[in-house]
């Protein structure tokens, strides 16, 4: 019914700094990161600060049927390429009946990333994001701050435009629990717009709503 373990990405980890500190010499993005045991995990992929993106083309903007809802309830994804780096991709996802949309469908609004928004299977307004997407390093974020704005949404043919600001996001796996000692990441600003397009059909097609599924991956 509701996503399987796992709109807008952003931007990866640093490692802290060879005396323990957090300055101004903290690595570059590429470091790896340290683990409790002394070894290292790959390089975060994405810079640990980004700053106004500045409002951007969406890559996908895509009504969905919720699985298992006979096309009754829906879901939006709208992901963008972040400027300069082809490979990382920001993601916000809306769901019917979930979080912030508990009771009732996605709606425009001003929505902050906390309690139920904070994991993905609660989540109505769920943020993502992946560095170095297609690459063995590609790593997978979800949001742990910041805020939403949905200033306009609907159906096939309309179109969807959500303000991201203040963003927080942690590293994580591909059930979207926590990576221990993972990278994180931060963006400041970005807006991101596209026209609404029907992926599944309006329903009643073997228990998904009909036809295809949007996937549940971050970019595709």
């Amino acid at each position: 019914m509701r996503k399987a373990l796992l709109a807008i990405v952003l931007v990866g980890c640093a490692a802290p700094a060879s005396d323990g500190s957090s300055g101004d010499d903290a690595p570059t993005p590429d470091a790896a990161m340290p683990t409790t045991d002394g070894t290292t995990t790959a390089a975060c992929p994405l810079p640990a600060t980004s700053g106004d993106a500045g409002s951007l083309s969406a890559l996908a903007a895509q009504r969905c049927n919720v699985s298992g809802s006979m096309g009754t309830k829906k879901w939006y994804r709208l992901s963008a390429t972040l400027p300069g780096a082809p490979t990382d991709i920001v993601q916000l996802e809306l769901w019917d009946g979930q979080g912030a949309f508990a009771g009732g469908t996605v709606r425009t609004g001003t929505f902050q990333i906390s309690g139920a928004e904070l994991a993905y299977g609660t989540c109505g307004v769920c943020l993502r994001a992946v560095g170095d997407k297609g690459t063995a390093g590609a790593k997978t974020y979800f949001a742990t701050g910041g805020t939403v704005e949905v200033t306009s949404v609907g159906a096939a043919g309309s179109t969807i435009t959500a303000k991201i600001t203040n963003a927080t996001f942690a590293e994580v796996t591909t059930q979207n629990t926590k990576v221990a000692n993972g990278c994180s990441a931060n963006l400041a600003a970005v807006t991101v717009s596209g026209t609404v397009v029907d992926v599944g059909g309006g329903g009643g097609g073997g228990g998904g709503g009909g036809g295809a599924q949007c996937p549940s991956t971050v970019g595709d």
